[in-house]
């Protein structure tokens, strides 16, 4: 059940007015009454109001702290006028704070400029571990929170992005380390001890911004731009409220499906905001509502919420056209939300994205490599497999409730999880664990064996020393929708021996063709000899199964659309979990994702399992630009079948409510789908 109004704010517009000091003409058109009309015209439930912008200003008139645009109105402060005439038609105002840069900042103390490895500023970039944080950032928050009535804040760039040599970060870092240097580059050896510094110590900065807020104002939803994403894997603390990220542009259907499927499970409101740009913030140019329909429809699908992004003029202007494809977009959402208010996700497959994924990579970064997570959310979802990425505290306090758990080259395994794992397939869990997972120790230190060899039955070998070899499936069971040769994959193979009498070898595992001078043929080369390793094993344990792949398959159909390694993938799953609670056939692929509605929030009073079907196809550009929908190619003839064995008392989808044909038998039952435009949901009441 919703905790706070943020969980049923479905609805919410973001409008950029970053100003830099020179932007004359200044609110120009401001008129607070109409302005909140017209989001509230648009179908919207909350707006985004600017406390600080990108280029350091504020637009409001009470308090010393902030630095007021040079170009406001005499007199006028814009946030309050915002949040009244919001209010006054109960429309929510969600306050942005900017910490990335600022010119006032720059000029009044250039101390508090991030310096790169020469000691140069780095433009406006100002530091937050340097005293500005205490100085000024904490004074200006809590003087907005105790001042002016915002309902939530959001705060952009408050993560560690890139190392900083400024007087404060050489202190603290020498002070922390022992005394070191703050490194200046990727080569040196205090890299990795200074990413695993910064990244702790912007957690704090956080921490700080959120004891800050509620010490005055419990109340106020605060939210971080991209924290807590996969490309930052952080437990999220208990003062965050909510989860926000302005997703990037070149395919924003895929971005809002795949970041949904991380936070799905996280118990936090998340909004996925996409864009109306034809690019990014900052164009002009706008998408049609038939675009941003379908790239809400899979953030819906996983319960998420909406928040849609454009600009504003300097004048403090949109244009009408615009606001009138984002109410398009509103509306949609809207017709939905009967089916999103207590509903919860149902676990059936997970795929682990490990906390300390920043760590165990061969280059330590502050964003994690992403290739197996996406790779994965890609492959499960064109096979129709309803999953989830997970972080290992989600993973192990759900660990029952899901019937296959794939470990995509998790190289650090925390210890406590190694021996849940085996319980679970004992139990009758399906355990795919892929290339190096498990060989590294709690310094990151490789360990030259298996976290897991006892439940995989593999001993650990070494590793291949090319960046592609083959995958060569010998079981016929994993080859139905494959080519009959050899799959190269370009993912590190781990060499692992079977030991144990009843692992099964399912692929071998192919060299790649070497010349004499020890390279490649081309750029990459054909198959070569034979590992004298299996490629894929399968065990069997208790009532589970235990299976490995030597290369990341994930990986490699990220990397090359090896797109043979999906159906492998598939068959394996189908094989081991040969009765999933949902299975979906169609001519073309869906994204699936299965919630569960309480009796409370369903409209006939009685609980219901709902299927939600995405289509993510349509029109795309064929020139390298950004995705933008103008036609979507409905996906007809659809079938779902669910496994219950009580027939259900009504079956119906939505949200139009019509009656599709279905039928119950010997547990299952079926359902035929005429067609899914953007988004179908079947809704199957107990």
């Amino acid at each position: 059940m919703p905790t706070s109004w943020y969980d049923t704010s479905f609805r919410k517009l973001f409008f950029d007015f970053h100003s830099a000091g020179a932007a004359v003409g200044l609110a120009a058109r401001f008129d607070a009454e109409r302005w909140a009309e017209r989001v509230q015209e648009a179908n919207a439930q909350a707006v985004s109001v600017f406390t600080k912008c990108g280029f350091g200003y504020s637009f409001y008139q009470k308090g010393t702290v902030r630095y007021q645009h040079p170009h406001l109105p005499a007199g006028l402060d814009m946030l309050e006028a915002q949040i009244t005439a919001l209010h006054k038609r109960g429309l929510r105002a969600l306050g942005y704070y900017h910490t990335f840069n600022s010119e006032p900042i720059a000029r009044d103390h250039p101390n508090w400029i991030e310096r790169d490895a020469d000691g140069k500023p780095r433009g406006l970039s100002i530091c937050l571990l340097s005293p500005l944080l205490v100085e000024w950032m904490l004074p200006h928050v809590e003087e907005i929170v105790t001042n002016y009535a915002v309902d939530a804040l959001f705060f952009d760039g408050t993560y560690a992005h890139s190392p900083c040599h400024c007087a404060a970060c050489q202190t603290r870092f020498a002070e922390a380390s022992g005394g070191l240097a703050v490194p200046k580059d990727k080569q040196d050896p205090a890299w990795p001890r200074f990413v695993a510094w910064k990244l702790a110590a912007l957690q704090e900065v956080r921490q700080s911004v959120c004891d800050t807020i509620h010490r005055h104002r419990p109340e106020v939803v605060v939210a971080v731009n991209w924290a807590y994403t996969p490309r930052m894997p952080e437990v999220v603390p208990a003062g965050l409220g909510a989860l926000v990220a302005d997703i990037h542009p070149d395919d924003q259907v895929f971005e809002g499906s795949y970041l949904s499927s991380y936070w799905a499970l996280l118990e936090r409101p998340f909004d996925v905001m996409n864009a109306a740009f034809l690019q990014w913030w900052g164009d002009w140019g706008c998408k049609p509502a038939l675009a941003m329909q379908q790239e809400v429809a899979p953030v819906l699908a996983h319960g998420g919420l909406t928040w849609v992004g454009y600009q504003m003029t300097h004048e403090f202007d949109v244009a009408p056209a615009v606001m009138g494809e984002l109410g398009k977009t509103l509306a949609f959402v809207r017709e939905r939300e009967p089916l999103l208010v207590g509903a919860e996700s149902v676990p059936h497959v997970a795929v682990l994205h490990s906390t300390e994924a920043n760590h165990p990579q061969e280059e330590v970064a502050f964003f994690v490599n992403e290739g197996s997570a996406r790779g994965a959310h890609r492959l499960l979802t064109e096979s129709m497999i309803p999953h989830h990425l997970v972080h290992e505290q989600t993973l192990r306090e759900r660990l029952p409730e899901f019937g296959a758990v794939f470990l995509p080259d998790q190289r650090y395994l925390q210890p406590e999880l190694v021996p849940a794992l085996a319980e679970w397939v004992e139990a009758g869990g399906v355990l795919v664990a892929t290339a190096l997972t498990g060989t590294l120790d709690d310094d990151h230190r490789d360990t030259g064996r298996f976290a897991l060899e006892g439940l995989l039955g593999i001993r650990y070998e070494g590793v291949y020393d090319q960046s592609h070899a083959y995958f060569e499936v010998t079981d016929t069971r994993l080859t139905p929708g494959t080519l009959d040769m050899p799959h190269l994959a370009e993912a590190k193979f781990a060499f692992a021996r079977p030991v144990a009498e009843d692992v099964e070898c399912l692929a071998r595992l192919r060299k790649a063709y070497l010349r004499s001078d020890g390279q490649s043929l081309l750029r990459w080369s054909p198959v070569g000899e034979d590992s004298g390793y299996p490629a894929i094993t399968l065990r069997p344990v208790g009532k589970g199964w235990a299976a490995y792949f030597a290369g990341d398959p994930f990986r490699a159909y990220q990397a090359k659309n090896q797109w043979n390694l999906k159906h492998v993938v598939a068959n394996l799953l189908r094989l081991t979990l040969p009765d999933p609670p949902v299975e979906v056939e169609a001519p073309a692929w869906l994204e699936v994702v299965v919630r569960r509605q309480s009796a409370a929030s369903a409209p006939d009073g009685g609980e219901r399992l709902l299927v939600h079907l995405v289509n993510q196809h349509g029109d795309r550009p064929v020139d390298g630009n950004y995705r933008c929908t103008e036609q979507i190619v409905p996906v007809q003839g659809v079938v779902v079948r669910l496994r219950s064995e009580a027939r259900p008392s009504r079956v119906t989808l939505e949200p139009a409510g019509a009656v599709p044909e279905w039928e119950h038998e010997r547990g299952v039952t079926t359902v035929h789908v005429p067609a899914v435009d953007i988004h179908t949901v079947v809704a199957v009441a107990a």
